[in-house]
């Protein structure tokens, strides 16, 4: 059976009220899924204003006052002249030809009341380019299943063929849709920038089972991917990052990074580094990566990133001790207006000691001994020190391996990080 113009404004407006699923209901033949995807995402389009002023004009009502009546939005304001209920008989592709009638200069009323009021809100939607309910993938998505084809082809071939092109050979050719997984028959498609992910504490598992504990220290922020003399190479500036061989796709990342640099010496490759603490990765001056170090796949997640910032607090400086070695800082964060202690910051570095007691003796003239040597800072007094961690330990309440950063003067008690804030590192 044929989809009409009316199922699909119906699939529109369900898919509005929260059931996405709406869409899977309908199934395209070839020519009704293109005549969907431009009704849905259109190229030529008025602005609010021009259809407005439009519309205006021939109900010779000031653009002031249609403006006034804007609620939800104009595609539903320019639709409650439709029909309330009686829908049109239109097939998709006299809708779509009705459509760029009205853009080229037909009159308003003619057209809406010939539609029911659901079909006009599709219909005005189309002509102001609003955004659809359904993103352009999901639509293709839906348009693949139809014939089996997962939702990784369908993304991947958008890579090297525009969304027409994707559905033509959906209906016509699906071998020519690119699977991720024959990357290597196709190996301009891997060029495309590999998705990295922002590391947080992983639920399902940890580094060392993931990517066995290693780490990538990469002097620039962004990567780039060309392909040069039959290899795809992944680099940041004039480091190599990754590269893959498309002759030999079931390589390892430590394997493809050996066989590239045997074969181009004085290349600069980010190799993969057994991880280092806590402390050290923070205070690297480049960018640390996880990466996936199984068989290259333009699909699949290249790994993590750390994101040094998502992973700095401001905490409250409670008291400190110090012996000959080093200096403790205990820390809190706000529990509510309250404050709750989340552990022990350690400098070793005599310099750092230094500074550090200086910036605080410098602030507070009297503080409170406990006879062992630990130095309250008084209620009075909120010092503000930055602390990295990667996450707070559930079973303990507080920061792991949490390192130093600073002193923040300009800081005060609104800047504190809430406790809550810090278990939901842990999920993110």
């Amino acid at each position: 059976m044929s989809v009409t113009f009316f199922d699909l404004s119906m699939a529109c407006e369900i898919a509005h009220m929260g059931d996405i699923n709406a869409y899977r209901k309908l199934c395209f033949t070839h020519s009704e899924a293109l005549m969907a995807y431009h009704l849905l995402y259109p190229e030529e389009t008025l602005t609010q204003r021009r259809t407005l002023l439009k519309v205006a004009a021939e109900l010779e009502t000031p653009i002031e006052i249609l403006n006034s009546l804007v609620n939800d939005s104009a595609s539903s304001l320019l639709a409650s002249e439709s029909s309330a209920s009686n829908p049109s008989e239109w097939t998709l592709e006299e809708a779509l030809s009705i459509r760029d009638a009205f853009i080229d200069g037909s009159a308003y009323l003619p057209i809406t009341k010939n539609m029911s009021e659901t079909e006009g809100r599709l219909f005005w939607s189309s002509v102001m380019g609003d955004k659809s309910v359904i993103s352009k993938y999901q639509f293709l998505v839906h348009i693949g299943s139809q014939f089996d084809v997962d939702a990784e082809t369908v993304q991947s071939s958008r890579a090297f063929l525009t969304d027409e092109e994707v559905i033509q050979t959906i209906y016509t050719d699906i071998s020519k849709l690119h699977d991720p997984k024959k990357w290597s028959e196709k190996p301009t498609v891997a060029l495309r920038k590999r998705r990295y992910l922002k590391w947080s504490r992983l639920k399902e598992h940890g580094l060392d089972e993931y990517n066995g504990g290693v780490f990538q220290e990469i002097p620039g922020k962004s990567f780039e991917m060309k392909y040069e003399d039959g290899v795809i190479i992944e680099h940041s500036g004039d480091v190599i990052t990754d590269v893959a061989y498309p002759s030999d796709p079931q390589l390892g990342l430590r394997e493809r990074l050996v066989r590239y640099a045997n074969e181009h010496e004085n290349t600069i490759i980010a190799w993969p580094e057994d991880l280092k603490s806590w402390e050290a990765m923070v205070k690297m001056d480049g960018l640390v990566r996880f990466p996936n170090t199984g068989a290259f796949d333009p699909v699949d997640i290249g790994g993590f990133v750390l994101v040094k910032k998502s992973h700095e607090h401001y905490l409250r400086l409670d008291s400190y001790e110090r012996d000959e070695y080093c200096l403790a800082l205990r820390v809190s964060a706000l529990d509510g207006m309250d404050f709750i202690g989340v552990g022990f910051c350690e400098l070793h570095i005599l310099s750092e000691v230094s500074a550090v007691l200086f910036d605080i003796e410098r602030r507070v003239d009297v503080m409170k001994e406990d006879g062992k040597k630990c130095k309250e800072i008084p209620d009075t007094e909120c010092i503000v020190v930055r602390v990295s961690s990667p996450f707070i330990d559930r079973r303990t309440g507080e920061l792991s391996q949490p390192v130093f950063l600073g002193i923040e003067n300009d800081l005060g008690m609104s800047d504190i990080t809430q406790y809550v804030d810090l278990i939901g590192v842990e999920n993110e």
